[in-house]
């Protein structure tokens, strides 16, 4: 019998990269989601996802392909919370006030940031039920004809998807618009 020859470690670095290649392909979006729920923006989050791509490529354990993926949601949430202390340290007037203060002095909001806010989603919200509660009061084809428009098609083609006359699609727009210009809508 001949002795088992020890894996080079040419073979184990190739065996390494294939494995956190497959890693990244089938986790990478989840990953990043979970670097932009611990970064302060959409830039930290990236730059966390490639320092725990870094790390799984140099210092990843010989662990079953299941727990890796697990200890890399770990390690991406530290390296988001590092960059994101790292950021909070950098911001000037950081450490001014502490909490409770009551100055209220609140560095975070001076980082920009891709995704709205808590205030800016809940106005959003409420705007997109007030246009719901406005619309509901248009008859119904005068409510598809409007919203075609807004989707940028034309008469021509509302005729098309609709099956209308040109004439039901222009007094379908024309009725709506009035109607919304009664609910104080349209100007």
């Amino acid at each position: 019998m001949q002795p088992a020859v020890a894996e080079s470690a040419g073979d184990l670095a190739a065996r390494r990269h294939r494995a956190a290649a497959a890693l990244l392909a089938s986790h990478g979006a989840a990953l990043l989601r979970r670097a932009r729920r611990f970064s302060l923006c959409a830039d930290d989050a990236e730059d966390a996802l490639q320092r725990a791509a870094e790390i799984l490529l140099t210092k990843a354990p010989a662990i079953a392909p299941e727990r890796l993926v697990g200890w890399m949601y770990v390690v991406v949430r530290r390296e988001a919370l590092g960059i994101r202390r790292s950021r909070q340290r950098a911001m000037p007037g950081a450490g001014a006030t502490t909490p409770g203060s009551g100055d209220g002095f609140d560095p975070l909001e001076r980082v920009p940031s891709a995704s709205p806010g808590p205030h800016e989603r809940l106005e959003a919200r409420d705007r997109a039920a007030a246009a719901a509660r406005i619309l509901r009061r248009l008859k119904p084809q005068e409510r598809r004809a409007i919203a075609l428009q807004a989707q940028g098609y034309s008469y021509a083609e509302i005729q098309a998807i609709t099956g209308w006359t040109y004439t039901k699609v222009n007094r379908c727009l024309a009725e709506g618009r009035a109607r919304l210009r009664e609910l104080g809508v349209l100007g």
